[in-house]
């Protein structure tokens, strides 16, 4: 801390100029973090639809009781 240069007025200027870059980067990562969660949620859902395409007559029930499977 003591080896640091005295505060002017164009590093208080830089600094701000971070902060704000900052905020608006944060911003555009979740955005992308959501799309990017939102489109693994519909790859898992096509999968599922696609394998019932590929195996229709997979057994689910046994002897007219439902087997709960797990996703």
């Amino acid at each position: 801390m003591e080896k640091l240069p005295p505060k002017s007025r164009d590093h208080e200027w830089i600094g701000k100029k971070i902060v704000e870059m900052n905020k608006t980067i944060d911003q555009n990562l979740i955005f992308i973090r959501h799309r990017i969660m939102e489109d693994l949620r519909l790859l898992k859902v096509k999968k599922k639809h696609n394998d019932s395409y590929v195996n229709p007559y997979e057994m689910k029930s046994f002897d007219g009781m439902f087997y709960d499977k797990k996703n």
